[in-house]
């Protein structure tokens, strides 16, 4: 019996050896072809462009059986904020627009407020992970924070964004009503997008300049 478990044992041990050596080949072979598509920017460009459209696709098909959840949860979510302000909020759910789209809606005395998929910045999230996940040079553990971060920071961002459009609605005319909601609604949400990659990348890259750095020093 004994010898049977030290025999199993030390299969066990080589196979993971095996198995980690196999994974070591695999990262070193990632990495040096990392290497070669960084030395040249035609080919990082358009390694970029051909990974941001996969992950792009990859996340809005993934994600489109859930929109009337998200529109839902979004609306649920505004509505929570509004009602911390003492707002009264009226016949409230999810219905079809004259155009067949499903959109979430809530009555603020006599006024209607729709949530829509582009209301949810859904889009903008997906834009972002895409476009972090479509960067090269830098380590994985940096693009998992960074997703995560822009996930939680990107709900909250367009929560407020949200709150303040309908307060707008409330309480202004309807030509500060529309630039609002037609123009900085959708273009704070962009700028929100380009500082936060610059913000990632820049502390990123910085990281992993250092890293390479100690290591050298360590070789030496």
């Amino acid at each position: 019996m004994k010898k049977n478990n030290l025999k199993n044992n030390r299969e066990k041990i080589i196979r993971k050896k095996k198995f980690e050596t196999e994974i070591s080949q695999l990262k070193n072979f990632f990495s040096k072809q990392e290497e070669k598509i960084l030395s040249s920017t035609k080919k990082q460009f358009s390694f970029f462009i051909l990974i941001f459209i996969f992950f792009y696709l990859f996340f809005s098909i993934t994600i489109s059986p859930f929109e009337n959840n998200l529109k839902e949860f979004t609306g649920n979510t505004s509505e929570t904020l509004l009602k911390l302000q003492g707002i009264n909020i009226t016949e409230k759910g999810m219905y079809e627009t004259t155009g067949n789209e499903m959109v979430y809606s809530f009555f603020i005395n006599e006024k209607q407020i729709i949530i829509s998929w582009l209301c949810t910045g859904i889009l903008e999230i997906i834009i972002l992970i895409s476009t972090i996940l479509a960067t090269l040079g830098i380590a994985w553990k940096q693009k998992i924070i960074g997703i995560i971060a822009g996930i939680f920071s990107g709900l909250v961002f367009n929560f407020i964004r949200i709150w303040i459009t309908i307060n707008i609605i409330l309480t202004q005319e309807t030509s500060i009503i529309e630039f609002s909601h037609d123009f900085l609604f959708r273009a704070i949400l962009f700028v929100y997008i380009i500082g936060f990659y610059v913000t990632w990348f820049y502390f990123s890259n910085t990281t992993n300049k250092s890293k390479k750095q100690i290591n050298q020093k360590n070789k030496y």
